[in-house]
């Protein structure tokens, strides 16, 4: 009896402190909305709020919770494509449903409505990849300068590691065997990126590989969690989620070379020519530590690894469903473009078939209900007179814009092919993938459009290629991808999977 007494008292201030510090953040909790109440609301429509003064807000964003695409089609049919004010756990956010006032507020100077406060927000980064990607983002340079132009360059390492990737997860089945797609991609594109970005062999570094993979999911989960609680909690609830457990192991992985590099001590004597090496000569002095270099490359791999892998694996999910629509006229394309018999950078630049059909995918496959979000530095006013005040949050639904009906015909059927048309006789692609648009949000519009969107449409493109010539591809018979929502977000099926089948290869 005694023993257990002793046990008792051994565990009670423990679990003491532990409710304290729940209940002290559910009162943060609270607090933070009803300040959040009290800040001027734009006088927008509000969809699921009660009349009920600061509970009303509560009960709208439990109703989104549970039913976010139902909200979003309610608030567009009730303001005929106008504005609407949604509630989630941890904000409201105005929603814009009309193509021509999105393409008026992303001109917007970034003193009034701004872009990066907006990335900020809805990945919440200066928790989850820290102060300077968030605020001193020289990295968008460094993609601009050093990565896009040197594609070319990059392309028979690219080839080289998905093939050696594929061949390693996939195999060569001499029968369709089913395999978990999503993680196959996601190690792919690792892989890939980190051939770029890290000098070594890092990119054959498993650990390492699997690392980045896990951050790039931490990022986006901790970011949803980190949002539910006031800024003053935000850095001590950080440091018991994943993202910071991942972002440890990458510093006890590259943190000896980039503190080789810092000192100016390089293998061999040569200055390396990779992503590390440039970052750190780019970078103010502020951000020349071990630890901020470390923090910007698994940013720069989120972006890659998260970016890619949502995109790219529901086009694949789009080519298994129907295989005998699309894959003879993708795969006749590859090979009609091989160089001595090799995939090049030339090689991708002439498969329009393909970039119609990625192009297609992405269109009907990113179902967000929040892109492009941009935060009201000042007040804004739009053209027909609403006006945004100071503190609000403007967002584009991609599920209703990517599929407007003024737009496209027959916009909720996917066609691979919708791009791809006949002038003067011969076929021509009439968007490609990285072209944006307030009907295409997958690499976002307007004055900031993703700088890594030319690195990642090619690295996709690759992918499909290798795929086509080296597999035949199928659902499992009765299955299709899930549609995932986590709060405004539209995920693809990571369960999935896909049958695979070797082809014959010439020698």
């Amino acid at each position: 009896m005694s023993e257990r007494i002793d046990r008792s008292a051994f565990l009670w201030p423990a679990l003491s402190t532990s409710l304290y510090v729940c209940f002290a953040l559910l009162v943060a909790a609270v607090v933070k909305r009803w300040l959040h109440y009290h800040r001027r609301a734009p006088k927008v429509p509000a969809i699921g709020f009660l009349p009920i003064p600061y509970v009303g807000s509560w009960i709208a964003a439990v109703k989104f919770m549970l039913y976010p695409v139902a909200c979003v089609r309610s608030g567009i049919a009730e303001t005929n494509n106008g504005m609407f004010r949604i509630a989630t756990l941890s904000d409201e956010f105005i929603v814009v449903a009309n193509k021509e006032q999105v393409a008026e507020y992303l001109k917007s100077p970034d003193s009034v409505l701004s872009m990066q406060d907006g990335a900020n927000d809805q990945q919440q980064i200066p928790f989850t990849m820290g102060f300077g990607v968030a605020y001193r983002t020289y990295h968008n340079v460094v993609v601009h300068k050093q990565i896009t132009p040197r594609i070319p360059s990059f392309t028979p390492v690219m080839v080289s590691e998905i093939e050696h990737s594929f061949k390693e997860q996939i195999g060569l089945p001499e029968e369709f065997t089913p395999i978990s797609l999503y993680g196959v991609i996601a190690m792919t594109v690792a892989r890939v990126s980190n051939s770029i970005f890290v000098d070594g062999d890092y990119r054959r570094n498993k650990e390492y590989l699997q690392n980045a993979t896990d951050y790039a999911q931490a990022v986006v989960l901790s970011a949803e969690v980190v949002r539910l609680f006031p800024h003053w909690a935000k850095s001590i609830v950080i440091k018991i989620l994943p993202v910071t457990t991942c972002m440890r192991k990458a510093v006890g992985f590259l943190g000896k070379d980039v503190q080789d590099r810092l000192e100016e001590r390089y293998d061999g004597g040569k200055k390396p020519d990779d992503l590390i090496q440039w970052l750190i000569d780019a970078a103010p002095p502020v951000e020349k530590t071990v630890y901020q270099i470390v923090e910007r490359v698994m940013a720069l791999n989120v972006a890659s690894i998260h970016t890619t892998t949502m995109t790219f694996t529901p086009a694949i999910y789009s080519l298994a469903a129907e295989p005998s629509k699309y894959i003879d006229t993708l795969r006749n394309e590859v090979v009609q473009n091989l160089e001595d018999g090799q995939i090049t950078h030339t090689t991708t630049q002439n498969l329009i078939y393909m970039e119609s059909f990625l192009r297609e995918s992405a269109r009907f496959d990113s179902n967000g209900l929040a892109a492009m979000q941009r935060n009201a530095l000042k007040p804004f006013v739009f053209s027909d007179g609403t006006v945004i005040p100071a503190g609000a949050k403007l967002v584009a639904p991609s599920l209703t814009l990517q599929r407007d009906r003024t737009v496209l015909e027959d916009p909720d059927v996917f066609d691979g092919f919708r791009w791809v048309h006949e002038i003067d006789g011969s076929k021509m692609l009439q968007k490609t993938m990285v072209t944006t648009g307030t009907d295409y949000h997958l690499f976002g519009h307007g004055r900031h459009p993703c700088p890594g969107r030319f690195f990642a449409s090619h690295e996709m493109k690759l992918m499909f290629a290798i795929l086509l010539l080296r597999y035949d591809i199928s659902l499992v018979p009765g299955t299709k991808p899930k549609e995932i929502y986590v709060a405004t977000m539209s995920l693809p099926d990571t369960t999935m999977e896909v049958l695979f089948k070797a082809r014959p290869q010439k020698d």
